[in-house]
């Protein structure tokens, strides 16, 4: 079964040490798999749409799907509006959301500009929970922030087969190595 990992916000496999993850992918009997995104100048519908162009429907349901941060949201809709993968990892779901927009800080909304802001008012999480059917894990990291916190523990509510793992002590960081133990642990019990 192949393993696709869509990453943060402007990054690519160099950014973060994500190849740990694909190794833990790897190690679990996955054939891990990079999803690579051109986030420049593109909003959340965008960056569907280029994942949709770049893996066929059938080989999504037939996954693993997992992200981090832009790309955890990007993981949802994708499992919710286009194929519901045997399993999703959302890593550090970040809190963009029309439900979150309203309790954002100020410099957040401006740093990823205006377009995305739009989009993302578009955006609710709860009917787009409620169409996901897999196992599911949610990982947040307790020094990230309250509204990320507030999202997985929401989107954990929401998502009828999910589990959120809080990560004490930990950064908004894929790549720290509690959150790496922690995804090698949980994905053997999936």
């Amino acid at each position: 079964m192949k393993a696709y990992l869509i990453p943060g916000w402007g990054e690519d496999l160099k950014d973060r040490n994500y190849k740990s993850v694909l190794d833990i992918y790897g190690a679990a009997g996955y054939d891990p798999k990079f999803v690579t995104i051109d986030w420049n100048y593109k909003t959340i519908d965008d960056w569907v749409k280029e994942v949709k162009n770049k893996i066929l429907k059938k080989d999504l349901e037939n996954s693993l799907l997992s992200g981090f941060s832009f790309g955890a949201i990007t993981s949802l809709v994708l499992a919710a509006e286009y194929a519901n993968p045997k399993k999703l990892l959302l890593f550090s779901l970040s809190p963009y959301f029309s439900e979150d927009i309203p309790y954002l800080k100020g410099w957040w909304l401006k740093a990823i500009g205006r377009k995305r802001v739009q989009n993302f008012k578009a955006l609710p999480m709860s009917p787009l929970a409620s169409h996901i059917k897999c196992p599911t894990l949610i990982f947040a990291g307790s020094k990230e922030g309250k509204q990320l916190e507030k999202r997985a523990r929401e989107a954990n509510r929401k998502i009828k087969k999910s589990k959120l793992i809080l990560l004490d002590g930990v950064k908004h960081d894929i790549a720290a190595p509690k959150y790496v133990e922690a995804i090698r642990e949980e994905l053997a019990k999936i």
